[in-house]
């Protein structure tokens, strides 16, 4: 299991890595320019800028990605939960984004993929301590 437990780390750090650059982004330029993001995006939502979601993606997928990164890095007992739990996080975060913005793209998909991937590596991983 040391390879799966190598391929969750790598998608750990990549779903962190890109969640801490967007948040920051979204919170420092809270019209998403600076990334490309359409405004109009938020027409008929609840938010007037980018800065709550750039907030949400910065803590629930950036913070909490290094935690159960660290928590995967250094094997503390039962971090396969957190792993499940983070692809999860993800996973509702993208179909969230979905149905507020009303419009999709693929690179939501790409995420919502890699989220259901962290996901199931985790079940993998859990299965794997059992034994």
């Amino acid at each position: 299991m040391k390879a799966a437990r190598q391929l969750t780390i790598a998608m750990l750090l990549l779903a962190t890595i890109a969640a801490l650059y967007t948040g920051y982004s979204l919170i420092s330029d809270p019209t998403g320019s600076s990334l490309g993001i359409p405004f109009y995006w938020l027409n008929g939502t609840m938010f007037k800028d980018f800065t709550t979601p750039g907030w949400v993606i910065l803590i629930a997928i950036g913070v909490l990605g290094m935690i159960t990164t660290a928590l995967v890095i250094k094997r503390i007992r039962h971090f396969h939960i957190a792993v499940i739990v983070q692809g999860s996080i993800i996973c509702l975060l993208v179909i969230a984004q979905m149905i507020i913005i009303g419009e999709e793209n693929m690179l939501q998909y790409l995420l919502l993929m890699l989220g259901m991937a962290i996901a199931i590596v985790g079940g993998l991983l859990s299965q794997a301590d059992k034994k």
